[in-house]
């Protein structure tokens, strides 16, 4: 089960560091109407691959109060990161994101020492200290431009910890958190399709890959429930398997293939303060 729990982390992870790619691809979509939209296609795609193929029972969680509040609260904390995330990828700040994503496995971490009480190793703990001393250099280096980081670090880190303090089974319990965010996804485009004038409240950035014929950008927004779908359904998998702590270091997979993808192909300036990070 550790076993299997680890390749389902890394392949996550993995998944995790390509996805910049996709979002560049209908980058000429407002973040606000990407987000709304991703909410829903991923909602559809996890709930039917419970329903349909996993035969998965989920609406009983319904009934319970208390998963009631974790999966809104978990699903709320993952949607603010989307958001987040689509912005900046779209924004030329693919490089922050790749930062972010190197400081979240310290926050990981340190929940899970918190609470969970789990210890770190010797060697886990020199690797803890050099990664944060790496991340404190750049974080100096950079001044106060900083806030796309923390932000994504803050809130995949915390949506682990609930993930993990909920307890409950990964399938029905991504069902459920699906079906909570793709309802509130639903209602943001339905206040968006009366009131147009809110996407542009974050007006997009259209970058050079960018796809703007509509059937195209539909086929993309529907696909992304898909791209979504499937690595949280790993990482809820693997979250209930293995500590906290050691899904902190194989974070560290999709912020080096974000960093590699920022530089060799987006052309985002890599500093000093990068390399030492």
């Amino acid at each position: 089960e550790g076993r299997r729990a680890l390749v389902q982390a890394a392949f996550c992870y993995a998944i995790w560091g390509v996805v910049p790619v996709y979002w560049k691809l209908f980058s000429a979509v407002p973040p606000l109407q990407a987000l709304a939209t991703r909410m829903v296609w991923s909602c559809a795609a996890v709930v039917a691959l419970c329903v349909l193929v996993k035969r998965t029972r989920f609406l009983y969680l319904f009934r319970d109060p208390r998963a009631v509040r974790t999966f809104l609260a978990s699903g709320l904390i993952v949607s603010c990161n989307w958001g987040v995330y689509i912005w900046a990828a779209n924004s030329g700040h693919l490089l922050q994101t790749s930062i972010g994503y190197y400081l979240c496995p310290l926050f990981t971490i340190v929940l899970g020492m918190v609470f969970f009480k789990e210890r770190l190793t010797p060697m886990q703990t020199v690797a803890t200290v050099l990664a944060a001393l790496g991340v404190g250099y750049f974080i100096v280096a950079n001044g106060g431009d900083i806030w796309i980081a923390f932000a994504l670090a803050l809130t995949f880190s915390v949506y682990g910890a609930v993930k993990k303090k909920g307890g409950y089974p990964a399938l029905p319990g991504m069902a459920f958190e699906s079906l909570l965010t793709g309802l509130i996804g639903a209602v943001a485009l339905i206040v968006g399709a009366a009131a147009p004038w809110i996407w542009q409240l974050v007006p997009a950035t259209p970058d050079p890959m960018a796809v703007t014929g509509p059937v195209a950008d539909m086929a993309l927004l529907a696909g992304c429930g898909v791209l979504t779908a499937i690595p949280l359904l790993l990482f809820s998998a693997a979250a209930n398997r293995i500590s906290l702590t050691v899904i902190g270091f194989i974070q560290y997979v999709s912020p080096t293939i974000a960093l590699v993808l920022a530089v060799a192909f987006f052309g985002e300036q890599f500093t000093m303060a990068h390399g030492i990070c």
